[in-house]
């Protein structure tokens, strides 16, 4: 991965230029913010026209997915009608004679519930997902419009900015079943500790893994009504934590491509030490309970000074506005960016992402709505509009300083900016330019919290490990799958890091007989079959 260097991460001139091009555009659009599109329908700036008009035809509704989070800030607007629906509607909808239906799904349920919506051809026009394997279902089961004509003919801007590399990623048996999102920074998480906890006690930044462990306790000992290690406690996140523990020197490429992770040497004691935190009390001892529901308990936790140190999505707190809101509830909090789990070699090992974001598919059932599905990213491509569904208004949610969006910090910017990737759902991560993703990392170290952000970033991406990726499409991938994911992110992370001590080593060798034998096995045979085909 490429590594962040301070200099051009907190530099902000060499996009300038790119900006004010796009700030230009902004101005000579005619009315670009939700205000002044809402303006403009009254009738009083109407050009002189003594044409007669052309009756307009009912209007196309696209319904269109939207991710509900649960964490909508108090006095905020509902998700579905707020700064960025009206400017969807007022910019794109009212001149194409569209109207925007938005169609909301719980976050931590998308699977669940887009199964169920296609199954009773229910699903949005515009649906997504970020499971490759659900996709893949979907496309050979006829269930999905190949959407490489209509991005050939409507999406001009739409390869321009997610480029070949990231719409490739959609291609399932030679078509494009899927727009994939561009993500923009590749770090996947990140660790955070208070700092004002480690000054009370005296203590140090912790730098290796035992140090972190020692931390956890002593946070324990001063403060027993408190979680050391909070969040986000699930399989996703606590990657850095088995990364560090792998023994890399025995596994081979294709061994990190085909096998479950289960499998990896060095993995079962990873959750050893897992478990041990458990059984310790270091770790959430309720975090059973938001696993697949309650994806914002952490987050309360964390804003209501409960927990010690968390790993979280990298960058989070600053982009779903939960760290301002910690510095809000108490303003002597401190915040420091860690990176502990060390191997043995001294590297910290965690994972990285592939440049695609989430999967946008068009369900067969709405095939007559493709030409308007696509038309509506492709409008969403065009810099002003990023910018927009990016940064909100400029004086109102963000300013332009040097030519860059810079989000403010208050809450009028907080109440609209804590999810304003959900509606920009082409992009991961705030953007300016299609031809240098530097300048894009760079444009998200902005604002007050531009050093939390700065480290985050660079801690997420040291050692980065970006698994391989294989083109052949795996059967049993598809048919297993959703299943497999399933069991291991739910059912076995916490039957395992739950168990007894005592019973550790029965419990885990159980659960993973168990998961090869509903299909983890043959998932794993078919990917080692292809990846030896393709890298003979």
């Amino acid at each position: 991965m490429r590594k962040l260097s301070r200099k051009w991460g907190l530099s902000v001139l060499a996009v300038a230029l790119v900006l004010s091009i796009f700030v230009a555009g902004c101005s000579n659009s005619g009315g670009n913010s939700a205000t002044q599109g809402s303006t403009n329908q009254g009738g009083t700036n109407q050009p002189a026209n003594t044409k007669k008009e052309e009756p307009k035809k009912d209007p196309i509704t696209l319904r269109v997915e939207l991710f509900d989070r649960n964490n909508t800030p108090a006095g905020a607007d509902p998700i579905t009608n707020n700064w960025f629906t009206k400017y969807i509607q007022e910019n794109f909808g009212n001149p194409n004679n569209i109207t925007i239906e938005w169609v909301t799904v719980p976050r931590s349920e998308e699977v669940d519930k887009l199964n169920v919506l296609m199954g009773a051809n229910q699903a949005p026009d515009i649906s997504f997902t970020y499971n490759t394997q659900t996709v893949e279902r979907y496309a050979k089961d006829g269930g999905l419009v190949d959407l490489g004509p209509y991005v050939d003919q409507f999406g001009p801007n739409l390869k321009k900015t997610l480029g070949d590399q990231v719409l490739n990623y959609g291609v399932f048996d030679d078509k494009q079943y899927a727009v994939v999102a561009r993500r923009v920074i590749e770090a996947q998480v990140s660790t955070i500790i208070r700092q004002d906890w480690l000054d009370e006690l005296g203590l140090p930044v912790p730098t290796t893994t035992e140090e972190f462990y020692n931390t956890l306790v002593a946070f324990k000992k001063a403060k027993p009504s408190a979680i050391p290690f909070g969040g986000q406690t699930d399989y996703f996140h606590t990657s850095p934590i088995y990364y560090s523990m792998w023994e890399w020197d025995k596994i081979t490429p294709e061994d990190l491509y085909a096998n479950p992770d289960w499998l990896q040497p060095g993995h079962k004691e990873a959750f050893r030490f897992l478990n041990k935190l458990y059984n310790e009390g270091l770790i959430d001892k309720d975090f059973p309970l938001g696993l697949g529901k309650d994806t914002n308990q952490f987050q309360k936790n964390f804003v209501n000074g409960q927990l010690g140190a968390a790993t979280t999505n990298t960058n989070e707190p600053v982009y779903m506005s939960y760290l301002p809101e910690l510095f809000k509830a108490d303003p002597n909090a401190k915040i420091t960016v860690i990176d502990p789990f060390t191997a043995p070699d001294g590297r910290t090992p965690k994972p990285a992402y592939t440049p695609n974001g989430i999967y946008l598919i068009v369900p067969k059932a709405s095939e007559a709505k493709a030409e308007a599905a696509i038309k509506y990213l492709d409008w969403m491509a065009q810099p002003e509009n990023i910018i927009a569904l990016q940064n909100g208004q400029a004086g109102v949610h963000h300013d332009v300083v040097d030519g860059v969006p810079v989000p403010r910090n208050d809450d009028t910017a907080n109440n609209l900016l804590y999810n304003y990737f959900d509606y920009c759902i082409i992009l991961n991560g705030r953007f300016i330019d299609p031809d240098d993703n530097a300048k894009n990392i760079a444009v998200n170290v902005t604002g007050d919290f531009k050093d939390f952000t700065f480290d985050s970033i660079e801690t997420g991406s040291k050692d980065g490990i970006t698994r391989p990726r294989v083109l052949t499409t795996i059967e049993s991938d598809i048919k297993h799958g959703t299943v497999l994911s399933k069991k291991q992110d739910e059912d076995m992370f916490v039957k395992i890091v739950t168990a007894k001590p005592d019973n550790f080593d029965a419990v885990y060798d159980s659960e993973v007989n168990d998961y090869m034998k509903v299909g983890g096995k043959e998932v794993m045979d078919e990917k080692r079959a292809a990846y030896q085909a393709e890298n003979p």
